[in-house]
């Protein structure tokens, strides 16, 4: 499972990162702004992605909607101390779960291994599609 990791704290991608490795998954990436987010997002698929709110440059709220359009099937977690009441709506149809700073680990565990199950079941779900024009060819 494909990981990024996208925060400007060091500490936490290095927190993050190793609860993602500890739940059996070793392709996390990271990034330290938002600019190097959308260059990773270029880069390859993934299938989780936690973002920060606040950070140097542009900020992950106005990445976010554009990492959504790229990464359509991932799982968007913003993770921040800092989330605005009046932004929560508009995060809505971009993000999947909010979590708050500091993210307890449960919590955190929970949501990775949520996003290997969704990742899971899509790829089994397109092989089935596969599987049956297969098996309708012959």
């Amino acid at each position: 499972m494909n990981t990024l990791i996208v925060d400007d704290d060091q500490a936490l991608i290095q927190f993050l990162s190793q609860a993602v490795v500890a739940r059996g998954h070793s392709a996390v990436y990271t990034a330290t702004s938002a600019e190097m987010a959308l260059e990773e997002v270029l880069l390859r698929d993934y299938h989780l992605i936690t973002l920060d709110i606040q950070m140097p440059g542009a900020s992950g709220l106005e990445i976010l909607p554009l990492i959504r359009n790229m990464c359509p099937h991932a799982i968007i977690a913003i993770i921040s101390g800092h989330i605005p009441d009046e932004v929560i709506d508009d995060l809505a149809g971009c993000a999947d779960v909010l979590l708050d700073k500091p993210v307890a680990l449960d919590d955190f565990f929970e949501l990775v291994d949520a996003a290997y199950k969704i990742r899971t079941y899509l790829y089994k779900i397109r092989g089935m599609g596969r599987a049956h024009l297969q098996v309708r060819d012959s």
